[in-house]
């Protein structure tokens, strides 16, 4: 939408400000992508775990681009912190650029090094840009990412800068020395440090042609409009949202202890407030995430879920944003802290409330409700590895197949099927033979996985998962696990959808692959290969030999609506495509088939009774109460969700089902009116936690409506855990609302 149709005051004519606009986007992708071109790290060059900001003289994001949407916008804070506190010593030059590790001042992590230069025209700062790269090794006593051993940040990657590392257009080779020679890998990171540099030296570049292309004052101007045309078209959409609170609640498993993380989202008029101060205190080190981190994490789920057709301009949208938090907990730690593995625990952690509290109240907008979307990818399952080739070469990163996860699923749509993670738009994974060219290892397969989708009326989109084995070394000494999500799923469905699979490891020792693959046989199930099977937790740190096989599956995505209001053609589809198995097709969606694969819908119908009579014993409930009653909800309710509406006919509002069922007054969580039941994680699919990895710390609670059985809700808990009161509409807005909802209903 153009400022004009939109009634936005600009300093620009619109004309003009649509055509500089656009080119201020493209000058910045052009340098996020001179990363990937000049980095020799497949970080970079083919997952592209990496970005680029274009700033303001004030340090505030005009645009980042839709790589690692975090790795942006902590540019930010960096920018901020240099203005106030080395402007004066020691000073920016026009050619000038700065490194920075410290989470505590702006990145994520410490492998997420940014760099960020000034940009001056006429003696005077203007502008500033910067760039980011996620960095293989940047020292520390691990190798990679994860120091599973700190306490704190002290026994974590050196923290560096903020610190001028080139000056006058050239490096200083002192301070690069000192930061390279930390590493395992100094040449790669070196070169990923230069792809940096040149990623500011092109935005710096074609900034000021584009200065005198336009005018620099225009330019400018159009900096300044972007930011203040961004937080216009976001307010105006939030505004057409429907007041209310929602919440949610997620946990990270880390060795023996569980941290819950919460978020309220409160939407009130033009602005979203999220509050995450009921979350767990900090943990040691390693998952715990500094205050930038946290900012990235909800601006990375709102721009994703709500500025579709709205420029990704942070500065603007964190106009519109309030975020609270309790400074010394898991998503908001303060010094010393370690935070080393932040990016794939807290900050994601972050990312998934912020986004499946924004899904809920998409789901409840009757005018943007197709735009809600169930949890994507939980986290990724990860693995780096480390060590030296026969010729005694250097060989270490990380694999990052596990990014592949699953879509979710949405009102109109099923997720997308290995379609990444909301992080980044444009992440990618490598091809297996660039994996097999820079490690010693054969896949046997990497494949999209059965039954990982989170099942509904629309599935979640399937994750990933591979196997591999060990080839042309000995060993791989050193194999770093880490992730969370094993023992409970981490992708939520919403309005009764299920959450997807979990995160899984294992490796057979000492197997009989080699013979197998001699004998013309490439292995496709772990299990059948002879040897000894470990199934790992969410961190570990291993190692792999010579006939070793290792196997890891990726989530998928969550699923949306009752799974018994799924089109049986549709389940039979994902049968026909190995997406879902015959048994869980029956199990989960009630959808019976024949020898051909075509739906029986006479005994698919009868299944699907059967299953909502097994809902009403686990919630034991023997028959419905009757109390439904013929209604057209769209036309005379308020939507909560799929199946739940808030009835205004009486002056009480009450909830109803779509059914017509009647639940109970709005002033009661409405999942305390449903008929409900507990089950196990695994109740939810067979790539659930199938190991029994931790033990049963968690269930799934299922709620129903107590008439028809529909399943209105399904959340992840621990055993001891209070039900959740996860969607409120406001009071004020039912009632704002009603004069207009009673007009309609009389004229109809």
């Amino acid at each position: 939408m153009t400022a004009a149709r939109a009634g936005i005051d600009l300093r620009l004519d619109p004309s003009v400000f649509e055509i500089v606009r656009h080119r201020l986007w493209y000058i910045n992708d052009e340098g996020a992508l001179t990363i990937a071109r000049l980095s020799g790290s497949p970080v970079a060059t083919e997952v592209f775990d990496m970005n680029a900001g274009l700033m303001t003289g004030a340090g505030d994001l005009v645009y980042i681009d839709n790589f690692i949407c975090a790795q942006a916008t902590t540019l930010a804070p960096l920018v901020k912190n240099l203005l106030e506190d080395y402007a004066e010593n020691p000073g920016f030059g026009p050619d000038d650029i700065f490194l920075c590790n410290d989470p505590y001042v702006s990145v994520c992590h410490q492998n997420c090094v940014g760099v960020a230069g000034p940009i001056f025209t006429e003696g005077e700062l203007v502008a500033w840009a910067g760039a980011s790269l996620h960095a293989i090794d940047v020292g520390g006593p691990t190798a990679g990412q994860v120091q599973v051993e700190a306490a704190d940040i002290h026994g974590e990657q050196p923290v560096i800068g903020p610190v001028k590392v080139f000056e006058g257009g050239r490096f200083r080779k002192d301070v690069e020395h000192t930061y390279l020679n930390n590493s395992r890998l100094p040449d790669v990171l070196g070169l990923d440090l230069r792809a940096k540099v040149a990623a500011v030296q092109v935005i710096r570049r074609r900034l000021l042609e584009a200065f005198d292309e336009f005018g620099r004052d225009t330019v400018l101007d159009a900096m300044d409009d972007v930011i203040d045309y961004t937080e216009a078209r976001l307010r105006a959409r939030i505004a057409e949202l429907p007041d209310g609170t929602w919440r949610h609640r997620g946990y990270i498993e880390f060795g023996d202890r569980i941290y819950d993380c919460h978020v309220t989202l409160t939407k009130e008029g033009g602005t979203l407030r999220f509050d995450f101060s009921d979350t767990a205190d900090q943990a040691p080190a390693v998952i715990n995430c500094a205050y930038p981190g946290l900012v990235g994490g909800v601006l990375a789920a709102v721009m994703v879920y709500l500025c579709w057709d709205i420029p990704w301009s942070p500065a603007g949208v964190l106009r519109v944003l309030e975020i609270e938090s309790r400074p010394g907990t898991v998503v908001h730690s303060e010094h010393p802290a370690g935070v080393s593995k932040s990016t794939t625990t807290s900050i994601w952690e972050v990312r998934n409330l912020a986004s499946i509290t924004i899904g809920k109240m998409l789901t409840a907008s009757e005018r943007h409700r197709d735009r809600a979307m169930a949890g994507w990818q939980g986290v990724k399952a990860l693995e780096e590895l480390f060590g030296r080739e026969a010729d005694g070469t250097r060989f270490g990163g990380p694999m990052l197949d596990g990014m592949a996860g699953g879509g979710g699923a949405m009102p109109v749509r099923d997720g997308i099927d290995t379609g990444g993670h909301t992080s980044s738009l444009r992440a990618t994974i490598a091809d297996v033979e660039s994996y097999e060219l820079r490690y010693p290892i054969l896949y046997l397969y990497r494949r999209q996985t059965p039954d990982s989708g989170g099942p509904g009326m629309f599935r979640g989109g399937a994750g990933i998962s591979m196997m591999y084995t060990v080839h042309g070394v000995e060993e791989i000494p050193t194999k770093i696990l880490h992730t969370f999500g094993v023992e409970q799923p981490e992708s939520p469905g919403l309005s009764g959808g299920y959450p997807s699979t979990t995160n899984q490891f294992a490796i057979v020792r000492d197997s009989d692959v080699l013979e197998r693959l001699a004998a013309g046989e490439v292995p496709q199930v772990l299990e059948e290969l002879s040897g000894e099977l470990e199934a790992h937790g969410a961190y570990s740190v291993t190692s792999m030999r010579v006939g070793d096989v290792y196997r890891a599956v990726s989530m998928g995505g969550g699923g949306f609506g009752d799974p018994l209001d799924r089109d049986p053609r549709l389940v039979a589809s994902d049968v026909e495509r190995k997406l879902v198995t015959r048994e869980w097709a029956d199990r989960t969606w009630g959808t019976v088939l024949d020898e051909s694969g075509a739906v029986d819908e006479a005994r698919t119908a009868a299944r699907r009774e059967q299953l909502r009579d097994e809902r009403r014993r686990a919630a034991g409930v023997a028959v419905s109460d009757g109390s439904g009653h013929p209604w057209s909800p769209e036309r005379e309710g308020v939507r909560v969700s799929e199946s739940l509406f808030v009835d205004l006919r009486s002056r009480s509002a009450v909830y109803r089902c779509r059914c017509g069922q009647s639940l109970g007054p709005v002033d009661v969580p409405y999942r305390q009116l449903t008929a409900r039941a507990r089950f196990p994680v695994q109740h939810i699919g067979p790539e659930v936690n199938p190991r029994g990895i931790g033990g049963a710390r968690f269930e799934v609670r299922e709620f129903y409506c107590p008439g028809c059985f529909t399943l209105v809700d399904v959340e992840i808990a621990r055993p001891e855990d209070p039900v959740l009161d996860d969607a409120r509409l406001a009071p004020g807005w039912l009632e704002a609302v009603r004069p207009g909802w009673e007009e309609l209903v009389a004229r109809r």
